[in-house]
């Protein structure tokens, strides 16, 4: 019988047809019963093979100091996590009191049979993730390792860690306000932004990573391989320009004038003349909780004060600029009574200035800083025009805000004309310091622009940001104006400043051995609206050597009350103190280098100097020398018919070596290295040491040398 072709297709359609139709019935009901029967058991499948990425933190940059020392770095920590179900029985069961024993003695928070019930409890309830220990050192989490059960790792031992890093300060508290933080607040999930660790946190902060995981069971999260796993870019390293040796000199010296004057706040700022780099910035407020000085509040960039009689500086300026024939030899009747009024308000001098007539020289006037001469001058020359006062003063731009890298910073208030709070005793007021508002920073950028020839130059606080040995931006001066006043007017401000200082309220400061050319200022704090004679801020500003200017500072101390309240008492010997430092350490070596002759004088005066020094001055000069030293780091030299020697030196362990007739920097590293502290008087070469040499010294004792350039 032959089969029609026709019908033999059509049969294999239709049974194809059957068979999809037959498939699809089968996929419905499939679908149905996971929708009824299989739908629990499908999600918790689903949810064991769970995957998500968790960020992996990266290493925030450090913040280093100009002396090459880390202000601030992250170090990193490990949670420790106990998987009490990846044991097996057999070790689970033998080790399980010894782990619990090596919990107890180094954790403390719970006993031994705690430990042991409560891992043991877990362990029968199939919990995957037990939290141990947080926050573990290195050290701590490497001697956990190798605890029992733990020691068989993670997969055998159950043993899980997750590291992660934490802020560290070396240094602790010191300069802490400057250095600052960036981190998340809590409750708003808003970032604060404090000191340098704000302000360059994009670059400190890098680039997290990311890892998958994947949830195996229970509550365990596995890392596994994914091809968007990403590693973490490390931040990049921020060089600022603080000193913190000199840092902590003014910190030192700044609690002390605090505690000694039973103040409530001040601050010391020190700055680079040429590049306006900050070397030093330290606040110190009282805390009434704690009893204790604390640097909580950055006083030098957010406390706006009335300046008082260092504002003068800036009355002279515009009284200069405005006259071009003024002398500051120009005398000016200020009367005999020692106060004067203006309009209905009375307006005194400290102490007398004035001759038997009542005159004095505008020269005589800033040295001793009176308020009457100044008020009078301004009145009569600007009380037609007193926006003409404003305009001279605006000019140095000292009333626009500096733009500081570092966040919070104030900004400046001087009135002009306009301001609906001026009246006629604005300009009076106004010419010693009160009625406007400056912060110490401000106000130390002004009296920079004077050392520094009339340019003023922004404050700044980090010079480089590097990533590893890769340079990644640098960061010069920056000028705010190439000229705050004729170059008459800054020559006339560079005298009278060192007059000041020479013959004015700051005499004090006239015999420390190098030249200091500065401004006191001592002005009343409002309270309520009005100023009484118990609230004060104690200031002095300037800089020094007077003749070549390197460094400017300010000293502000607000409301001292132990009897004391002039600037030049108070915040004077703060400046003092941190001057000597420097001079002593720094620009005074620098004088002895220049003005060396070719001879070994400056060597065999010495007890002992460095023999690399001493080397590669013989080499300079071609001088012969015979030694007998190795590898030694100080020597001895003598001359002995015109042959030079150098002879090793010994050292005795907590005995004082003799550092007479030494530099100030070889004598401060000698002495610092083996373990004691210094302090100065003078500068130049060491001529006497409290620490008789030879004598047993207790390491931590200070020693203090008494220098001398002679």
């Amino acid at each position: 019988m032959k089969i029609d072709p026709k019908n033999d297709v059509l049969w294999r359609v239709y049974l194809l047809y059957i068979l999809m139709v037959l498939f699809g019935i089968l996929v419905l009901v499939k679908i149905v019963i996971i929708q009824t029967k299989e739908k629990d058991e499908l999600i918790e499948m689903a949810e064991k093979r769970e995957e998500r990425f968790k960020e992996v933190e990266s290493h925030r940059g450090n913040v280093v100091s100009k002396n090459g020392t880390l202000l601030a770095t992250s170090i990193p920590v490990f949670d420790v996590f106990f998987d009490p179900c990846a044991p097996h029985d057999t070790t689970f069961k033998k080790e399980i009191d010894g782990l619990a024993t090596c919990l107890s003695r180094k954790l403390g928070k719970k006993s031994k049979a705690k430990y042991i019930s409560d891992l043991t409890k877990a362990r029968a309830d199939r919990k995957r993730y037990i939290r141990i220990a947080t926050k573990l050192s290195m050290s701590d989490y490497k001697e956990m390792s190798n605890f029992p059960i733990f020691r068989h790792g993670k997969n055998k031992g159950g043993f899980i860690t997750e590291r992660r890093y934490v802020r560290n300060l070396p240094y602790g508290v010191l300069a802490a306000r400057t250095i600052g933080y960036s981190r998340e607040n809590d409750k708003d999930s808003i970032y604060v932004y404090v000191g340098i660790e704000g302000a360059y946190n994009e670059y400190l902060k890098g680039k997290n990573g990311q890892q998958a995981y994947r949830r195996i069971n229970g509550n365990f999260w596995m890392p596994v391989p994914d091809p968007f796993n990403s590693e973490p870019v490390n931040g990049d390293d921020v060089y600022t320009s603080i000193d913190i040796e000199l840092q902590d000199v003014a910190e030192n010296a700044l609690m002390n004038c605090l505690i000694e004057n039973e103040a409530e706040q001040g601050c010391v700022v020190l700055m680079d003349v040429k590049s306006g780099f900050v070397e030093v910035m330290a606040s110190l407020c009282y805390n009434q909780k704690t009893s204790k000085y604390e640097e909580t509040y950055n006083y030098a960039l957010r406390h706006n004060v009335e300046p008082g009689s260092t504002f003068k500086a800036l009355t002279m300026l515009a009284l200069l600029e405005n006259n071009p024939s003024l002398s500051i030899d120009d005398k000016v009747n200020i009367g005999t009574t020692g106060y004067k009024v203006f309009y209905r308000r009375t307006l005194r001098d400290s102490h007398k200035v004035n001759d038997e007539k009542g005159y004095t020289t505008i020269r005589n006037a800033f040295e001793q800083s009176s308020n009457i001469a100044f008020a009078t001058l301004v009145e009569e020359t600007f009380k037609d025009n007193p926006q003409k006062f404003i305009d001279h003063i605006y000019d140095t731009k000292i009333n626009e805000p500096l733009n500081l890298d570092i966040q919070g910073a104030a900004s400046p208030y001087i009135k002009n004309t306009k301001d609906k709070t001026w009246s006629k005793l604005t300009l009076p007021w106004m010419s010693v310091g009160y009625e406007v508002q400056l912060t110490p920073i401000q106000l130390l950028t002004y009296y920079n622009a004077i050392a520094n020839d009339g340019v003023m130059v922004k404050p700044q606080f980090v010079k480089e940001i590097r990533h590893g040995d890769e340079l990644i931006k640098s960061f010069d001066t920056i000028v705010i104006n190439e000229s705050i006043a004729s170059p008459r007017t800054i020559e006339t401000l560079q005298t009278l400043l060192k007059g000041v200082v020479e013959n004015g309220t700051a005499k004090s400061m006239s015999k420390l051995g190098f030249s200091v050319a500065g401004k006191t200022g001592t002005a009343q704090i409002s309270q309520g609206g009005g100023y009484n004679k118990k609230n004060y801020t104690a200031t002095f500003v300037g800089y020094f050597p007077a003749d070549n200017p390197q460094y400017s500072c300010i000293i502000m101390v607000s409301n001292p009350m132990g009897g004391k309240y002039y600037g030049s008492s108070v915040s004077g010997p703060v400046f003092k103190e941190l001057a000597e430092k420097i001079y002593a350490t720094r620009l005074g070596i620098v004088e002895e280098e220049s003005d060396h002759q070719a001879d070994c004088k400056s060597f065999t005066s010495a007890s002992m100097v460095y023999y690399d020094d001493f080397m590669n001055f013989c080499n300079i000069e071609d001088i012969p020398f015979i030694d007998d030293v190795e590898s030694d780091k100080w020597v001895n030299v003598k001359i002995n018919e015109d042959v030079t020697y150098v002879s090793h030196v010994d050292f005795e362990e907590n005995k004082v070596p003799d550092v007479k007739g030494m530099n100030a920097t070889d004598a401060v590293c000698l002495l610092e290295s083996m373990g004691w502290k210094v302090t100065f008087t003078g500068y130049g070469k060491v001529k006497t040491q409290s620490a008789k040499a030879g004598s047993e010294l207790k390491k931590g004792s200070v020693i203090n040398l008494s220098l001398s350039a002679k």
